[in-house]
């Protein structure tokens, strides 16, 4: 667990390139990054701390979960069900989703912004800790399609540094970019990171969505890797209308999906060959 001097440091971001890199974080090779990468990242200043860039080795030989890859893999008729969670942590909703799955020990992907890492450490340690995966939704959510190349690398290397940081010793594989837009530079930038590109075949509208719908989705959930948010529409303090009601959906429904025959994972608990 991080010291609070630590935690101080970090957040105020004017003494994490003091630390000192130990274990497996050592052993990680610094990444360079053009300079037109680093001043997008000084626009980021200053909610975004200065960590130094280290991450994993290159996926040389990984395969991206995209459309013609789920629809050869899964189907109506499959059990899985990978529920996905993206744009968090927040403050409320994150953590009572995790309440929620915690009772019916089901686990999930949270697709996390590396803005909202800084702001809420503590719920990401919580969803290390409770053994749902941690992947990389990048850090202020751009289209990636309107970045430069050097852009879209900010984003994903300081992003994933920062997961890093707190997690020296944990594989991020999957790289979901925003909005679902990318091109074949993303997907170069992901792999070089050490990252494949995490897709879709069901999107919730989770923004305007009643409970009673979000759990008529999740009860037809079979062979579907969905995408809720946990972070979108957060206001200080409290939920809001549409992450109650993804909250109130979720509850109603998972433990009944199971009954079913639903079988809940992580990405990597089914599709982890795919990027090693």
């Amino acid at each position: 667990m991080l010291t609070t001097i630590s935690v101080v440091c970090f957040l105020l971001g004017n003494c994490v390139q003091q630390l000192v890199w130990t274990g497996t974080t050592a052993q990680l090779a610094s990444v360079p990054v053009s300079a037109a990468s680093h001043q997008w990242v000084n626009t980021l200043q200053p909610t975004f701390p200065q960590v130094q860039i280290r991450v994993q080795p290159p996926v040389t030989n990984g395969t991206n979960i995209d459309s013609d890859l789920i629809q050869q893999w899964l189907g109506d008729r499959s059990p899985e069900v990978f529920l996905t969670f993206d744009d968090g942590p927040s403050a409320e909703a994150t953590v009572q989703i995790l309440d929620v799955l915690q009772r019916h020990n089901i686990k999930a992907t949270f697709f996390v912004l590396g803005s909202n890492v800084i702001r809420l450490p503590d719920v990401v340690q919580r969803i290390v800790a409770e053994g749902h995966e941690l992947a990389l939704h990048s850090h202020t959510h751009p289209n990636f399609l309107t970045l430069t190349r050097e852009q879209k690398e900010a984003e994903i290397a300081q992003s994933l540094s920062l997961l890093h940081w707190y997690f020296p010793d944990l594989r991020i594989r999957w790289f979901r970019p925003p909005y679902g837009k990318y091109d074949q530079e993303v997907v170069d930038i992901a792999h070089d990171y050490g990252m494949c590109i995490a897709m879709f075949n069901e999107i919730s509208t989770d923004n305007t969505s009643s409970a009673g719908e979000i759990a008529r989705v999740v009860l037809k959930s079979r062979g579907k890797i969905m995408v809720f948010h946990d972070g979108q529409w957060p206001p200080l303090g409290r939920l809001s209308e549409p992450e109650a009601q993804l909250v109130a959906g979720l509850n109603r429904s998972v433990g009944i999906a199971q009954g079913q025959g639903a079988k809940f994972m992580t990405l990597s608990d089914y599709f982890g060959h795919f990027c090693p």
